[in-house]
């Protein structure tokens, strides 16, 4: 499993996480990365559906498992 930051096994992650002003990817406090893979409107607002990828989508080198996302999540 690939240490350091995300964003850093391959310049697409780096890119993907850096470059939009409104980038589907984000870190949240406890660390996990997730991916944002949907939407739907809703009466209330816009519902936005995240998953913790636990594989890099670009270059496909594992950046998260589900144990550390678990223990980070609780």
């Amino acid at each position: 499993m690939h240490k350091g930051q995300f964003g850093s096994c391959c310049k697409d992650l780096n890119d993907a996480m850096t470059s939009p002003p409104n980038s589907l990817f984000r870190v949240e406090d406890s660390g996990v990365l997730y991916l944002t893979i949907g939407y739907a409107e809703t009466p209330q607002g816009a519902a936005w559906f995240d998953q913790a990828p636990l594989f890099c989508p670009f270059c496909g080198t594992q950046i998260q498992d589900r144990e550390d996302i678990r223990r980070k999540s609780s």
